[in-house]
């Protein structure tokens, strides 16, 4: 047995319909006036629509009524074409990157320095974005960028060797500085303004851990052998606050990129490095073939956040 199903319902028959009816005075030739289009293409566009829908929704006197038919389906209209509108209003909000959701992966680098800046300027031009923020090492933000569980990571340039490894990622350096020194507070050289590296040859270190945070990793033993010597490494650690706590507990010294001056502990000073020592790049990393425009708008707005900041710190 054939199943006959109802045909679709024109919208724009419909809006035509909707605007009639609307009408203090309901008539045909007023209607097309207004709507720049001959009386009679209106008149057979109502007439379609009633051969859509099996039912009379004018009484065609000498002037045109609704029927209780049209006037039951004038209600259900608007609240259709209102629908319609808001899900072209979404449609549109949605193609400009104006809704939806952002996977970020965050660390402790651009939490202490361009992440807020990022924040407020994102929320004020899109406020009705879900920014998805994850605190996320090195190994673990790469795995979801790979599967495409995150969509932008904040990553050490040194971890970005194998950027192109597999061909899908992209980077932008949007953050550089140098490395400083952190000395418990009563380290003998705590009171001086500046210090040399090589001053620490025969100290302990605490370094950034080497599976988790290899570049940072990798800088410090760069900069230490740069200056003469291999640092003596008698702990490490994951994250900049524990870091920080090592170092208040007099375990050992640390170089850490200079944003960490924003994390104000105590127990800890930190200081200028006269050499010359790597500087910390910060990128951010997305796949190639992530297109949202959401993300666009995400990039756009971490550009725009970098080059003041930038801009703010060499004023300072």
């Amino acid at each position: 047995m054939n199943q006959e199903y109802p045909k679709p319902i024109n919208i724009e028959r419909l809006k035509r319909f909707v605007f009639l009816a609307e009408q203090e005075d309901i008539n045909l030739s007023h209607a097309a006036k207004k709507l720049h289009i001959p009386q009679p293409h209106l008149s057979r566009q109502i007439q379609q629509l009633e051969e859509e829908l099996g039912v009379e929704l004018f009484v065609r006197n000498p002037r045109l009524e609704l029927t209780p038919s049209g006037k039951v389906f004038l209600k259900k209209a608007q609240h259709l074409l209102g629908q319609v509108e808001q899900f072209q209003k979404l449609s549109q909000q949605a193609d400009k990157g104006e809704i939806g959701r952002l996977s970020v992966g965050v660390n402790t680098s651009i939490s202490n320095s361009l992440l807020p800046d990022i924040l407020c300027v994102f929320r004020q031009k899109f406020p009705q974005v879900d920014l998805v923020l994850q605190e996320l090492l090195y190994k673990d933000s790469r795995q979801r960028l790979q599967n495409r569980t995150l969509d932008i990571d904040f990553e050490n340039l040194y971890n970005l060797q194998d950027v192109d490894k597999h061909h899908v990622l992209r980077y932008e350096v949007v953050n550089k500085e140098p490395l400083v020194m952190v000395l418990p507070q009563q380290h003998p050289l705590a009171n001086n303004s500046q210090v040399q590296l090589a001053d620490f040859a025969n100290e302990p270190f605490i370094l950034p851990c080497r599976e988790t945070v290899p570049g940072l990793h990798k800088m410090t033993r760069i900069a230490c052998m740069e200056a003469g010597f291999h640092p003596n490494i008698v702990q490490e650690a994951a994250w900049m606050p524990t870091v920080l706590s090592l170092v208040a507990s007099e375990m050992g010294v640390a170089l850490l990129p200079a944003n960490v001056m924003n994390l104000q502990r105590t127990g800890v000073v930190y200081r200028e490095i006269t050499e010359k020592v790597p500087i910390f790049k910060m990128a951010m990393v997305w796949r190639k073939d992530n297109y949202s425009p959401i993300l666009l708008n995400f990039l756009n707005v971490v550009r725009y956040v970098s080059v003041n900041y930038i801009h703010k710190i060499n004023k300072a």
